[in-house]
């Protein structure tokens, strides 16, 4: 019976966690991938026949000299003159045919390139007055030029001041016309992995390694150490997988591909499973690239400062306190930017913004000298995965500090060392 009691309260604990991340996203009118707002949600195109652009709108938007060649009856595939693939056009009359400004529909054409950026947007023949059509394009193209695709869909954009139908029909014509354009892409990448099968296989063993050291050789030292060197090396700078409120999140506004995302979504099931057989904390303590990077560099010879049970009390408390902030910021539909600088993302080398390599980097220098602070003190991923495991605070304190210190650990009555 009090198995059964423990049982409920975790299961209820993570719907809670669940429940609060999808209010953050509620804000944003999207939800799973679909529209709950005033947009309609749109999987394909309507059969429509849309003739290819004439040359001054090729010129407008930057396609002069490139090639034009059929992909349905609303895309084209981009060629540059060099031959290499330059991008897509998408018209968006079949997919928004039915979204009107003042006078009537006004559709668009949008070039995205190879990378999903969006590198320019037309407006194609329309009624609306060339005056209220002006100020529309003028603000709302310029804001939407150079971002990412799902970029577009996901920003709330508010309708400019003095054309209101105007630039309310050109958003509904983007974001439905983007998001179809998303769902194909993505469905032609849910045939592997995004990351490919050879470093998911990779993601894969270590994280057997890792429950198999958890489970029956967690006081071996040196392979505890080999475990928290391969997270680093391969699942965090050679893969690029590890759990963040972005993803999370993302996963909750935007819809899921499983296999698209396997390595990340076996991570997340891994994490919520193990609590229920006994390891508690078991994804920051075993599998979290940045935790095993904090725990490195604590290996290090080098002056320590110890810190007491209380201590530890208080950063999880402050913990706890920067998660509720967070959240309330992104229920109130602000603090979105906030999410950029979680310092995961520094693995991926190659898109990390300076500062989140900076912060990063802060945070692992100051793991030399007092353990794991990034995960005992900020990580919000750390604090839902505690609210959802539904653990007692104190043995869960006890238990990470042994770990962060390199100390075994042999559940109730451990001695220190």
């Amino acid at each position: 019976m009090f198995r059964l009691i423990t049982l409920f309260e975790r299961l209820l604990s993570l719907l809670i966690v669940f429940l609060l991340l999808t209010a953050t996203v509620l804000w944003s009118g999207r939800i799973f991938g679909s529209e709950v707002g005033t947009l309609r949600a749109v999987t394909s195109p309507i059969r429509m026949v849309v003739p290819v652009p004439e040359e001054t709108l090729c010129s407008a938007l930057g396609l002069k000299s490139s090639q034009l060649s059929p992909r349905d009856s609303a895309t084209w595939h981009v060629t540059a003159e060099t031959g290499e693939e330059a991008g897509v056009l998408l018209s968006s009359a079949p997919f928004a045919n039915e979204v009107t400004g003042f006078a009537g529909p006004t559709p668009l054409y949008i070039y995205v390139d190879e990378t999903g950026i969006v590198r320019s947007i037309v407006a194609a023949d329309n009624a609306e007055s060339p005056d209220f059509a002006k100020i529309a394009t003028e603000e709302l193209f310029g804001k939407w030029t150079g971002m990412e695709a799902d970029g577009v869909v996901a920003k709330r954009v508010d309708a400019v001041s003095g054309a209101t139908f105007t630039s309310n029909s050109l958003i509904n014509n983007a974001k439905l016309t983007l998001g179809a354009y998303l769902k194909k892409q993505n469905e032609q990448r849910r045939a592997a992995p995004a990351i490919g099968w050879s470093r998911t296989v990779a993601v894969f063993f270590v994280l057997l390694l890792g429950f198999v050291t958890a489970w029956r050789y967690r006081r071996v030292r040196w392979l505890r150490f080999v475990v928290l060197v391969l997270n680093v090396v391969v699942t965090g700078f050679w893969a690029g997988q590890f759990l963040s409120l972005t993803i999370l999140r993302g996963w909750i506004e935007n819809g899921l591909s499983p296999l698209l995302y396997l390595p990340t979504v076996v991570m997340l099931a891994v994490a919520i499973i193990m609590p229920y057989l006994g390891k508690r904390n078991y994804y920051c303590t075993w599998i979290c690239p940045y935790g095993s990077l904090q725990r490195l560099a604590w290996k290090l010879p080098l002056p320590k400062i110890h810190l007491s049970d209380k201590s530890y009390r208080r950063m999880r408390r402050f913990r706890t306190y920067v998660l509720m902030a967070l959240l309330l910021a992104l229920w109130m539909g602000y603090g979105l930017q906030l999410l950029d600088y979680e310092p995961f993302t520094a693995f991926l080398l190659s898109a990390a913004a300076p500062a989140v390599v900076v912060l990063g980097g802060a945070f692992v220098v100051a793991g030399i000298f007092i353990p794991t602070p990034w995960c005992c003190c900020l990580c919000p991923v750390g604090e839902l995965l505690s609210i959802a495991e539904a653990t007692g605070r104190k043995k869960t304190i006890d238990k990470e500090k042994a770990i962060s210190q390199g100390r075994g650990w042999a559940g109730r009555g451990a001695r220190r060392r």
